[in-house]
């Protein structure tokens, strides 16, 4: 088919795989990956996207410029006869507006046809459909006959019916009819008027399956076309792909030659090919027309369009790196194993214990107030914050013994702080509706699971509602410790633990995960000092707090930093085997929590102590009582985050920011 007078140029699809951007796609992506394994950095996958998405573009550049486009001129040995701009005037621009750049495109194409062609019958085809034969064939027809030339325009498109269809003529009777003998020319011809004084004759397609191939080159048609001829300077028949339609062969046997129209979509092939079938059925090609051309423009030009090409590659592996990673890290992320947690629906199923403190705890000081009042005395906390409680378990004891809450205020102003809740604190137990070491609350109570009743126990002494835990074992810890690299523990002197097996050198250590572990679980610590072991002043569970914060503020360092994306999900994997958290901590909120620690500077995170004193049960049990209530310990560094700050611990911050 000649094609429809509106078809689309060349599908996207088509020039999307090119061979020019295939070719330069694949080295790109080549470049990429093998910058990838040989500079695994955060700044290496940035160097070899740069480096790929320019290799990408240069590579097209090269084809560009080897390849280029079509020189149909040198491939067909025929000239250019002129070229037709895509100004988007519709299918009949010569009509729509006579003075416009088109239009005058026609006209000067109409000269060049005249000068290379003494030939009276001419087809207008193309090597394939949709490179917009019929459109130049009508604005030709049109064109001449607005410059008062006698031409008449034949529609050879008995499958598509273009011209036919555009000019609202009906196809019927028409060339096939002429052909098989059904109808005269008289019958046939329709004259659709130009202008005032000028009319162009048009004989359209015909019935569609009336005339056979012997008819379409049969006497009876070839004497039509000779009556035609003899009344008018010039007969144009739009004839469909002759690789396309087996109506254009025996069409071209009443033609004195061929006129091309070709398109960005024509290729050497079919150009070539279609050459040679034109010239085997009698129309050899006269001269070659460039049709939908765009006008030069600076984006055109081929290093414009290099440069362009280089940043949609850059823009492109960027895009599918990220998208590679994350699912790397959703992969990495769902095998941690995770619990609920709840304690707004705890709170409703275990009420607070009403219980009194029992009388057993001796040994009270008269200067320390009565427990009841330094336990359930903690305030809601009104400023926003996120929390992360930090649990470490272990799992032999069915104890937690290492729980830490960090939170994160939401004023930047705010410092991030960290309280260590000591394991033998004292507190009281919903579950028991007693009084009773803080760390064996990590235990399940009815409907209410482990963490979630640690949690509940822990938002009860500080106040502090509690957004995500984290637990780990033992193990679990030293894997992870391992997994980063060892983190830094310095002492002044060497340090021994016997019963947690710690053995450190003097100064700074590179830590693996069993020492380490040994040096946050010490209680029993003794130091070298002049060639005597000697118990460490202060030794015990606020010692090894200390210990823990120093080294999860280390370990913290380490994992709020990664040398690239691949090393971050080998992390995440690393503690997805090593962590149990809440089901509420999905993926993003884990990426957006560790972002956030990327920001903090570790050395500011304020470390609250909560003061406590050694006491004892009549059940010989060592407990540790707090000596104040959480919210005059908070007052002191955050008093803005309080509803009701305490005046006298306002005051004497006040004091000692003045």
């Amino acid at each position: 088919m000649g094609g429809p007078l509106s078809s689309a140029d060349n599908p996207w699809w088509r020039r999307l795989f090119s061979p020019a951007n295939v070719l330069s796609v694949v080295a790109g992506v080549s470049v990429f990956v093998l910058g990838l394994v040989a500079w695994d950095t955060n700044r290496g996958v940035l160097v070899s996207a740069f480096v790929a998405a320019t290799v990408t573009g240069i590579v097209w550049l090269i084809w560009w410029s080897v390849s280029g486009p079509p020189d149909f001129a040198r491939i067909l040995g025929v000239p250019r006869l002129g070229s037709i701009p895509n100004d988007g005037s519709g299918p009949a621009p010569t009509l729509a507006d006579a003075s416009s750049d088109t239009s005058a495109a026609y006209a000067s194409l109409l000269a060049e046809i005249e000068g290379h062609t003494n030939g009276q019958v001419i087809l207008v085809s193309s090597p394939g459909p949709g490179q917009g034969a019929s459109t130049v064939a009508l604005n030709l027809a049109v064109s001449a006959t607005q410059r008062g030339r006698r031409v008449a325009l034949i529609d050879g498109d008995t499958a598509g019916h273009g011209v036919s269809r555009f000019l609202s003529t009906g196809a019927e009777p028409g060339l096939t009819d002429l052909a098989d003998g059904s109808s005269t020319l008289a019958e046939t011809a329709r004259m659709w008027e130009i202008g005032p004084d000028s009319v162009l004759p048009i004989v359209p397609s015909g019935s569609p399956d009336t005339a056979s191939e012997d008819a379409l080159a049969g006497a009876d048609l070839a004497a039509s076309i000779d009556r035609i001829a003899e009344r008018a300077d010039a007969v144009l028949i739009d004839a469909p792909p002759i690789a396309w339609d087996g109506a254009t062969a025996p069409l071209a046997a009443h033609a004195d030659g061929t006129i091309l129209v070709v398109t960005d979509a024509a290729t050497d092939a079919t150009v070539v090919d279609t050459r040679d079938r034109l010239n085997a059925a009698g129309a050899p090609v006269i001269g070659y027309v460039e049709n939908r051309t765009k006008p030069p423009s600076f984006w055109r030009l081929p290093i414009v369009r290099m440069l362009k090409r280089t940043a949609g590659a850059f823009v492109a592996i960027a895009l599918v790196y990220t998208g590679f990673t994350g699912l790397q890290l959703y992969d990495s992320w769902a095998g941690v194993d995770r619990q609920a947690l709840d304690t707004s629906e705890a709170e409703v199923l275990l009420p607070p214990t009403t219980a009194p403190p029992p009388a057993d705890v001796i040994e009270d000081d008269p200067n320390v107030p009565p427990l009841e009042e330094v336990v359930v005395a903690a305030p809601t906390i009104e400023g926003a914050y996120r929390s992360l409680l930090l649990v470490g378990s272990d799992e032999a004891a069915d104890l937690a013994d290492v729980i830490l809450l960090t939170v994160l205020p939401a004023d930047e102003e705010l410092d991030p702080f960290m309280v260590s809740l000591p394991r033998d604190l004292y507190v009281p137990n919903r579950c028991t509706h007693n009084y009773g070491r803080i760390n064996a609350t990590l235990r399940e109570c009815g409907d209410v699971n482990a963490p979630t009743m640690l949690a509940l126990t822990v938002e009860d002494f500080t106040g502090i509602k509690v957004n995500n835990f984290a637990i780990f074992d033992f193990d679990g810890f030293a894997e992870v410790i391992d997994g980063v690299g060892g983190v830094a523990i310095c002492t002044e002197y060497p340090m021994r633990d016997e019963k947690s097996f710690l053995s450190l050198p003097g100064g700074c250590v590179n830590a693996d995960g069993t020492t380490a572990l040994a040096w946050v679980r010490s209680r029993h610590t003794q130091q070298l000092v002049d060639g005597r072991w000697r118990s460490v002043p202060g030794a015990g569970d606020l010692m090894r707090n200390q210990h823990q914060q120093d080294v999860l503020v280390e370990l913290a360092k380490k994992l709020s930093t990664f040398e690239s994306p691949s090393d971050l999900s080998s992390k995440i994997e690393e503690l997805s085997n090593a962590f149990t958290v809440d089901e509420g901590l999905g993926i993003s909120d884990a990426l957006s929590l560790a972002w956030s620690l990327r920001d903090v500077d570790v050395t500011v995170i304020q470390r609250l102590v909560i003061p406590v004193k050694l006491g004892t049960t009549t059940s010989g049990q060592s407990i540790l009582r707090a000596t104040r209530p959480f919210d005059e310990v908070l007052s002191e560094f955050y008093p803005t985050l309080l509803a009701d700050p305490v005046p006298e611990a306002s005051a004497a911050a006040d004091r000692d920011q003045s």
